[in-house]
């Protein structure tokens, strides 16, 4: 049987269901210009990025022998049954009123499960336990394969993650099988020491529905490599022969992405140009000659409209794609400009890529659904804004930003909302950052730092994502009824009350 590879983005990703620059001013977070030299070569190219890789048997999901091979949950399939659960497995239920109903069961066509289900409560809540003992310095990948009824939503309703004294992680991906089961899956490096814990299948908020596990196994891994992105920003204007003078800058010292600000050609709605115009043809010709990506926004004319468009060229000078901007600055409307529609995401060779532009980011939604839509970084061209929004817009979704401003400073934030070349970190940040190198350039307005995508961390961080700040991880909402559709009746109500 021939083999097929699929890709998801991980980690919390469920694919289903103007006032002037201060003079000198490079980095965003009060660092002076000129500190801190980060490193110089060109980050490597993730093309498949390894960690993000599941092997799927067509129609079957995972092979039965790769969910048995080296599984440290012993009885993981439910085979063997003592009394009302399988062996190897205890409920938990700290509130006995609240406890769902645990037990060993058989599927429609025969196979072992462990089956949990609603108690007539919408407060249930619970879960089985399974010892196990984790080595120190390995990576490992948690798979759960499942069958649900009467659940909307699986993060909501279900939560599996591994537990030990000083470390967690867990399951923040699913994806629906051709067979009509949900696999789920998470890869994390362990702790650092060895340690015992234990494997949990939670099951809460729900009165009448049901689910059925068929396999659960926790397996060492090969550790995923490292993630790095070289990024280059700037803040203040110039025309494209300055442009194209700081992006052979940024591209001889080996960036992988440079991102330039908004109406970066100093023109205006009444002067857009098409998308390939002078401005787009510069930045895809200066993409292809640095093997980077590169961004910035422009007045673009389509057919009888003009958006406010940042087009994404690659490192072969394609156009990997473009986002218009959906919130439009009142006057950019009255001077004839239409907003875009949509937040698209792009898929690039180091990670998925968001683009939000200045006026958006005065609203909390468009990064909340980027980081559901699966993007990792957000680039942020601007003609000005609130530097202090960026670390909640970070560490509220789990997201990387990058910012390139007119009128502001520059600046790159990590997911955990750590600020490249800060100063002095955030005292309640209780994480270490994930930018790894900071450089700045005061006399060529470049600012470079380089993160490492391949690590979520959140900003207070206990061990791992299941007892830390959510970080955008959907299964972290621990409420019982969701906010969503209450937020979209209120935003849709326009008369009072």
């Amino acid at each position: 049987m021939r083999l097929r590879l699929r890709h998801y983005v991980a980690d919390g990703r469920a694919m289903w269901a103007g006032r002037p620059r201060p003079a000198g001013t490079a980095s965003a977070c009060g660092r002076p210009p000129g500190g801190g030299a980060g490193p110089t070569g060109r980050s490597p190219s993730v093309r498949l990025m390894p960690h993000l890789l599941v092997l799927l048997l067509p129609g079957l999901g995972l092979a039965a022998d790769e969910w048995a091979a080296a599984n440290l949950v012993t009885n993981s399939d439910f085979a063997q049954v003592a009394g009302a659960l399988p062996v190897g497995w205890e409920a938990v239920c700290r509130n006995p009123a609240l406890a769902p109903r645990f037990a060993a069961a058989k599927t429609p066509d025969g196979k072992p499960s462990l089956t949990a289900a609603g108690n007539g409560r919408r407060e249930c809540f619970g879960y089985v336990r399974h010892a196990v003992q984790l080595e120190g310095g390995k990576t490992y990948r948690l798979r759960v394969r499942l069958r649900y009824e009467g659940l909307d939503d699986l993060n909501r309703h279900l939560l599996h993650g591994i537990f030990a004294d000083g470390f967690n992680d867990g399951v923040f991906s699913y994806r629906k099988m051709s067979d009509g089961s949900v696999v789920g899956e998470g890869r994390f490096p362990g702790p650092a020491q060895a340690v015992a814990g234990e494997v949990r299948l939670y099951f809460r908020f729900s009165a009448t529905g049901r689910v059925a596990w068929e396999q659960v196994a926790l397996q060492e891994c090969p550790p995923f490599p490292p993630r790095p992105v070289k990024i280059a920003c700037t803040w203040g204007g110039g025309d494209l022969a300055h442009w194209s003078r700081w992006l052979d800058l940024a591209g001889q010292r080996g960036c992988d992405l440079a991102l330039l600000p908004e109406m970066l050609n100093g023109k205006g709605v009444k002067d857009a140009e098409p998308l390939d115009g002078p401005t787009g043809k510069l930045l895809a010709a200066k993409a292809r000659q640095w093997r980077m990506y590169v961004c910035g926004t422009f007045y673009q004319q389509r057919g009888d409209l003009v958006y406010n468009t940042a087009p994404l060229f690659g490192r072969n000078g394609q156009l990997v794609g473009t986002y218009s901007k959906n919130q439009l600055f009142d006057p950019e409307e009255d001077q004839g400009a239409t907003p875009g529609s949509g937040f698209p995401v792009f898929h690039t060779d180091f990670g998925e890529v968001g683009i939000m532009i200045c006026y958006d980011m005065w609203f909390p939604e468009p990064a909340r659904l980027l980081a559901y839509r699966g993007a990792e970084l957000v680039l942020a061209p601007n003609a000005g804004y609130y530097t202090a929004l960026m670390p909640a817009r970070a560490a509220d979704n789990g997201l990387w930003f990058a910012a390139s401003s007119l009128n502001c400073p520059a600046g790159v934030w990590d997911s955990a909302g750590a600020c490249a070349g800060e100063a002095e970190p955030n005292p309640t940040r209780y994480v270490a950052t994930s930018v790894t190198g900071f450089e700045s350039d005061a006399k060529h307005h470049l600012l470079i730092a380089t993160v490492d995508l391949s690590r979520r961390w959140s900003p207070h961080w206990w061990g791992g994502p299941m007892l830390s700040a959510p970080g955008g991880r959907r299964v972290r909402q621990t409420l019982i009824d969701s906010l969503e559709p209450a937020i979209v009746r209120e935003a849709e109500r326009w008369w009072d009350e």
